[in-house]
């Protein structure tokens, strides 16, 4: 499969960030989607993340600015099915999945909220 094409980007970021904005603004203060290949993976800033009693205010602000990786998106050449990937802490690296419907393709917002129940409190 060929890399993401410069509009299905735009448009993903755009119906990311719309989705963000609506139906997780209490805990997602904002989404970054990075491109490779034919990959698009996914980071949120969390609105109250989990923060160690006796953080310094700077390791806290740090905390605050450090993206939580979500997952990956695999482009299909529909703008409709992309494939997931859960973003593994463990290994750093990403396993391929399926999402609340039991399928490995859904539409972004439907993936993004599959990873978005893993990783946001």
């Amino acid at each position: 499969m060929d890399s993401i094409p410069e509009y299905a980007r735009h448009a993903l970021e755009e119906r990311l960030e719309t989705h963000t904005r609506t139906a997780w603004a209490e805990r997602c203060a904002g989404v970054n989607v990075r491109f490779r290949g034919r990959y698009a993976y996914v980071e949120v800033f969390d609105n109250d993340p989990w923060v160690m009693p006796g953080s310094t205010k700077d390791e806290k602000e740090q905390i605050r600015q450090t993206p939580v990786k979500m997952c990956r998106l695999g482009w299909t050449g529909d703008m409709q099915l992309w494939d997931l990937a859960f973003h593994r802490y463990s290994d750093g690296r990403y396993q391929p999945s399926i999402d609340f419907d039991g399928l490995g393709r859904s539409g972004p917002e439907a993936c993004f909220d599959c990873a978005a129940q893993v990783y946001l409190r």
